[in-house]
């Protein structure tokens, strides 16, 4: 990493700082060309900004032994920083001024920069038939190779996992770092969504949720995708908040329309009333973004899942083998030979060796 980015990782650690003083200072101090250039510039900016502002305590997390220990920390626990400084980082993100200093991340992290995204949420409170109908959207879109993003609760987004996740192309953002996951609604889920697709946050590992970060977190969710389907919710729903910023980003909205009297749709045709795409077949989706949707039970590969293939295909059989091959790291590696053999294209044997299915 640049010393910026690693600077940014510090920066990001710094729990008794708030995000909106961290986005201020960072839109006006340059990058940097050390560790020490950094802190010396931005104690100065918080200082301005902050009351009684430890500023000799600040400066001196920046270096080197602070950075390795968080790193360590998170590759022990299975998460890949991505700061907005690094080349991976979602264009899509990018652009928007309330960006996340930075993305931790478990799985496969070449789903970020996917071509061809939406996002899927609703409520808690759905309706059998329209749980029904999301999981096949989600299914038939991401078997396509669109990657369905969403959260981690229930209803909606429960049902968009589960349409999306035998594909692996899925991600599941979290309002908590990786530590707390336990506390979710689909926890019996993330793990298979960590070994097969990709699980994000904006906190570091040991952050517990806050009520407050929910509503903040959708502006991930918005941001990512090309456009968003909101299939349930009440008037009063968290799931407005990823229509607001989904508008303010620029990205087309789609909803499911509701009856009269049914509360769990009221949002959804509220936001039709206001101008969102109506939604009852999976065309007035792909039609407005342009998505092909293949045939069924084709499935669109990553680039490191299609490498992966083609070793085992020329006989790289093993772990090892493939690693040389491929050029990538275990911990890389591992996720993908799961997703390929969800997707049923190859199998393992009892003396862990690979081979092609088909």
């Amino acid at each position: 990493m640049t010393s910026y980015a690693k600077a940014l990782v510090i920066l990001d650690g710094c729990f008794d700082i708030d995000y909106k003083y961290k986005r201020m200072v960072l839109d006006e101090v340059e990058e940097c060309s050390s560790l020490i250039d950094f802190a010396n510039s931005s104690a100065k900016l918080f200082s301005e900004c902050l009351n009684n502002f430890d500023t000799t305590n600040y400066k001196s997390r920046f270096n080197d032994k602070t950075f390795d220990k968080l790193l360590k920390e998170y590759q022990r626990k299975g998460v890949k920083v991505i700061t907005e400084a690094c080349e991976n980082y979602p264009n899509e993100l990018y652009s928007n001024s309330d960006r996340p200093l930075c993305l931790y991340c478990q799985g496969n992290v070449e789903l970020l920069n996917a071509d061809k995204k939406l996002s899927i949420v609703g409520s808690r409170k759905t309706l059998p038939n329209i749980l029904k109908i999301t999981e096949d959207y989600a299914k038939r879109l991401s078997e396509s190779g669109v990657v369905i993003v969403t959260g981690v609760a229930g209803g909606g987004d429960l049902s968009a996992i589960k349409g999306a996740i035998s594909s692996g192309n899925l991600i599941c953002v979290s309002a908590c770092g990786a530590d707390n996951l336990h506390r979710e609604f689909t926890r019996d889920y993330i793990k298979k969504v960590i070994d097969t697709c990709l699980l994000i946050s904006e906190y570091p590992p040991r952050v517990v949720a806050m009520p407050y970060f929910y509503p903040f977190r959708n502006r991930i969710i918005a941001g990512l995708s090309s456009g968003t389907l909101v299939v349930s919710g009440n008037l009063k729903s968290g799931t407005r908040y990823t229509v607001n910023y989904a508008l303010d980003y620029g990205k087309e909205v789609f909803a499911f329309p509701y009856g009269i009297g049914v509360t769990s749709g009221d949002l959804c045709n509220q936001v039709i009333k206001d101008g969102a795409y109506l939604v009852t077949d999976l065309s007035d989706i792909t039609e407005v973004l342009g998505f092909e949707i293949g045939k069924e039970g084709e499935i669109e590969l990553s680039q490191t899942e299609t490498a992966v293939l083609t070793a085992i295909k020329s006989g790289k059989i093993t772990v090892d083998d493939i690693i040389e091959e491929v050029g990538i790291k275990v911990y890389e590696l591992i996720p993908t030979l799961t997703a390929l053999e969800i997707k049923r294209l190859i199998v393992k044997n009892g003396a862990g060796e690979y081979s092609q299915t088909k």
